[in-house]
């Protein structure tokens, strides 16, 4: 066995609080001192019966002896007396505690705390004294004079302990009162949750839950006391729940937010969200499951409808997608469909009706004819068709459209007309009614096989509020409605989702282009209406279509014939157009009909003519989008010099683009590329004439 070195020093401390012997056990051993430690007074001469001690370190008030008893009797003993002492405590009570320990015989006084340098640079003062300190037994204190003493520090030192038990009781009940207080708050926070609110033990039993729970599920709380979660949980969630129980909460002791369903007391079936946690006692044991559980009935709801809006848009974004593909070539097509049928119109002009070509030009006219009447239909599909809107009379617009009407659709169907009187008045472009009537009439034909019957009708309807909450894409107002309904061989759900979408079509191949529902679709929601669709397998369809009312009123003067071609009254007429050949049939055309023309293939040479003509120049009819300068501001410029002049402008482009050059507005005269000598007869007559 290994020899204690000969400067270690041996100490013992003594103090009835284990956390202060650790402490200042650390501190001394951590300093060189072989340390033992005691817990009272007599435990501590116990020790000193047993071994050798360089130092005694001790607390006052302990239980059995305290330090004061113990330092008198350490220092009245001969074989003890040179043992420096130390008194360290937290008890101090006034310099008469300090005086008392000097007088018995500790060799230094020290309260607690004290920090750890200033605590060992007296233990190394006091061990440096220790030598020389020479203790005279006769000027020890009397034992009388001790006693008395002892006595009076002790009494003071208990007077002082009771106030701080005073002081520490006072404090409790504070606590307690504090406690009291939060469990009120937490009882009234339990029972005002808007989310529901259970305890759960580990049977499964509820034994407690607060109003919200019980609200939301219609049974009392002493019903839900007999009842266990599962009973209110449907079957088919029991698997699910039970593995969150196993493989979160009674690992993490709480779960992630999950769902689930509940069972009411009537048997309702709602959709619930829910985050439990564990609950353990001091042992760790499992006690019990606290359950947050907020009914998400709305929020589902609220979600099938962000989904239905959703497709909604995926819808119509894949609308738009199409109609901006078409808007895209449309320009340039039609200023091909111009040449095609200008130049096509013109060779039958001068063709003899007995010639073998004259049927071919009109197949080339026709086809013409008809790629331009699939564009303008794309158009109106994408709501980009350059339109004419004029306050109109529906019921009158139908009843012109009636023998075309019955022509389409054949004899063997009766067609039904059921107009209201008194109807409002739309804004509107004639042309686009008949398109809407026209492809109506169309698709009623081919779901009728051999006889039946399309019935139109028209009417005045207010849609209000809960219209629109019933079908999200109703607007609030005063609408006319046209309706259109067949006995054919209706639609399912699946058919009347898709039938807007361009190029979708239930017919046989070559029977149908899949673009009649969709320029339907485009018309009317260039004009802020909205189109109802009801069918169902073999009990026919019924479109509604839902134009918003005009408030302004009819105009009381009729239209112009549109029969009979106007011919020109030798008007000069200059026409501008950056393309060659569309210029050249322009000029043909208005020549055709009576017009002189000057011609100019950009906006510098149309200013040019125009200031250096010498006669009047009575129409300016110029294309509206040119390189270096656009229709309208050539317009501009020419009626500084020229204030009475009238203009017409022309284009190929969609109706987005002509807006942006400000080509709609009200009092500005247009006309759609590609256009015939009759339509350019009558759009020209109609501006001179203004």
């Amino acid at each position: 066995m290994k020899q204690k070195k000969d400067n270690t020093l041996r100490t013992l401390i003594v103090d009835d609080r284990q956390d202060n012997l650790y402490l200042l056990k650390a501190l001394l051993q951590g300093n060189g001192h072989e340390v033992v430690s005691a817990n009272h007074g007599a435990e501590a001469l116990e020790e000193l019966k047993k071994g050798r001690f360089d130092l005694i370190i001790s607390d006052i008030l302990m239980p059995v002896m305290d330090g004061f008893q113990l330092c008198r009797i350490v220092k009245t003993d001969p074989a003890l007396s040179h043992i420096p002492f130390i008194i360290y405590t937290a008890t101090y009570t006034g310099p008469q505690d300090e005086d008392f320990a000097i007088k018995i015989g500790a060799d230094r006084f020290i309260i607690k705390p004290c920090e750890p340098n200033t605590f060992m640079e007296a233990v190394h003062d006091v061990m440096a004294k220790a030598g020389r300190i020479d203790i005279d037994r006769k000027q020890q204190p009397q034992e009388e004079e001790v006693l008395k003493l002892y006595n009076e520090r002790l009494v003071r030192k208990l007077e002082q302990k009771m106030q701080q038990l005073e002081k520490e009781t006072g404090e409790l009940l504070k606590t307690q009162e504090a406690l009291r207080i939060s469990e009120k708050k937490y009882r009234r926070l339990h029972e005002s949750m808007a989310d529901g609110f259970a305890y759960v033990d580990m049977q499964g039993y509820i034994r407690e839950s607060n109003e919200s729970f019980q609200k939301m599920l219609g049974y009392t709380e002493d019903e839900l006391s007999r009842m266990t979660y599962m009973d209110l949980t449907p079957e088919k969630w029991h698997a699910f729940e039970q593995d969150i129980v196993a493989n979160q909460v009674f690992i993490n002791n709480y779960s992630e937010v999950y769902e689930k369903e509940y069972q009411k007391k009537d048997g309702t079936i709602f959709p619930v969200e829910l985050k439990v946690f564990l609950l353990r006692n001091d042992l760790g044991e499992k006690e019990g499951i606290w359950a947050i559980v907020r009914d998400i009935t709305e929020r589902k709801n609220a979600e099938k409808e962000k989904t239905r809006l959703t497709e909604q848009l995926r819808q119509a974004q894949k609308l738009e997608a199409v109609g901006q593909l078409a808007g895209g070539v449309a320009h340039d097509f039609n200023n091909m469909l111009s040449v095609i049928l200008g130049y096509t119109e013109l060779v039958l002009g001068k063709t003899d009706p007995a010639d073998p070509l004259r049927a071919d030009f009109n197949e080339v006219f026709n086809a013409a004819g008809r790629a331009r009447d699939i564009t303008r239909q794309l158009l109106a599909f994408a709501r980009q068709q350059a339109i004419d809107p004029r306050p109109l009379d529906l019921n009158l617009v139908v009843e012109g459209m009636l023998k075309m009407l019955r022509r389409l659709i054949g004899e063997g169907i009766d067609l039904v007309w059921c107009p209201k009187k008194e109807l409002w008045p739309i804004l509107m472009d004639a042309s686009q009614i008949d398109q809407i009537l026209a492809n109506l009439c169309i698709n009623a034909r081919d779901a009728i096989h051999d006889v039946g019957k399309i019935i139109m009708e028209t009417k005045n309807v207010r849609i209000e509020k809960d219209d629109c909450s019933r079908h999200a894409y109703f607007v609030p107002g005063g609408y006319v409605m046209l309706t259109v309904s067949d006995n054919g061989c209706g639609m399912d759900r699946k058919t009347i989702d898709k039938i807007f979408e361009p190029f979708f079509t239930t017919k046989e191949k070559g029977k149908g282009t899949g673009l009649g529902l969709a320029t339907i679709y485009g018309i009317v929601k260039q004009n802020q209406g909205f189109v109802n669709v009801y069918s169902e397998p073999g009990m026919g369809t019924t479109f509604r279509v839902y134009l918003p009312r005009y408030e302004g009123a009819l105009p009381t003067n009729d239209d112009e014939d549109p029969a009979d071609i106007p011919k020109g009254k030798d008007e000069m007429v200059l026409v501008v157009e950056d393309e060659p050949t569309i210029l050249d049939i322009a000029v043909r055309f208005l020549e055709t009909l009576g017009y002189r023309t000057l011609t100019a293939g950009t906006p510098d040479d149309a200013i040019r003519i125009a200031g250096n003509h010498n006669g009047e120049i009575h129409l300016l009819m110029t294309d509206l989008i040119m390189p270096g300068m656009n229709g309208r501001d050539l317009a501009g410029q020419i009626r500084n010099v020229r204030p009475e002049i009238k203009c017409l402008f022309m284009s190929g482009y969609t109706a987005d683009v002509i807006a942006h050059h400000g080509i709609l507005e009200a009092d500005v005269q247009f006309i759609q590329k590609p256009f015939s000598s009759r339509d350019l007869a009558i759009k020209v007559r109609a501006v001179l004439d203004m």
